[in-house]
């Protein structure tokens, strides 16, 4: 009786520890694998924006939409300024042309006007020799300003309109020296023919002047090295 009774007490105990393990076992296995399938979605979260990033995000958009237009406008302000200060530099260098071209042209009516008149006024050659004899220095330096302005000439309408009056003025001064440099014995006929070239240079080149000024401006362009 009595090793029955301990082989039931160590059976009843084996196969309940062994049940006990058993379920134990199952139980944690089951746990475990609960978890795992219900901590799996947790690990890949899906990320939320924060109240930070939204907040963030227009003034991102705000920089790239004013700036591209106000370097842009930096720019064109820049071309603009260039533009009017190289407008006005071209002006001016034009209108500084235009006096040297007036000045010039007042020298040549002078040349037409006061001094051709004193030369054919006297009554010999003898008499009207040093008078253009003393005027040469500056009708060389007329003559150079001509040629200077026709080089520097800003457009071809002003360089054609300079080579013009040079030409004219040129022919003047050949024709009265030729008639200075004629003896006084010559044919009567040549003297006429000589001055009707003269009168005929003349009337030339004021047609391109215009009229003559008025004596108060002459009296400006003359210089006192005119030794008239």
């Amino acid at each position: 009786m009595t090793e029955t009774a301990t082989q039931t007490q160590t059976q009843t105990k084996t196969e309940t520890q062994t049940q006990t393990e058993t379920r134990t076992a199952t139980v944690t296995r089951t746990e475990t694998e609960t978890a795992t399938v219900t901590e799996t979605p947790s690990e890949s979260p899906t990320p939320t924006p924060t109240s930070t990033e939204v907040a963030a995000a227009p003034t991102s958009d705000e920089g790239t939409t004013w700036w591209p237009w106000l370097l842009l406008l930096l720019i064109l302000l820049g071309a603009l300024t260039w533009f009017l200060i190289r407008r006005r530099q071209a002006q001016a260098e034009l209108q500084a042309w235009d006096d040297r071209l007036l000045a010039a042209e007042r020298e040549a009516s002078w040349v037409e006007d006061s001094l051709t008149t004193q030369v054919l006024e006297r009554p010999s050659a003898a008499e009207a020799l040093p008078i253009w004899t003393a005027a040469q220095p500056r009708l060389l330096e007329i003559d150079e300003a001509f040629h200077a302005l026709a080089t520097e000439a800003p457009d071809g309408a002003r360089a054609e309109r300079v080579t013009d009056v040079r030409g004219l003025l040129r022919g003047l001064v050949e024709a009265v020296g030729a008639d200075l440099a004629t003896a006084p014995t010559a044919d009567p006929d040549q003297f006429r023919a000589r001055r009707a070239v003269i009168d005929s240079a003349r009337r030339d080149l004021r047609a391109t002047l215009g009229p003559v000024e008025s004596p108060a401006a002459a009296a400006d362009s003359d210089r006192p090295d005119a030794g008239v």
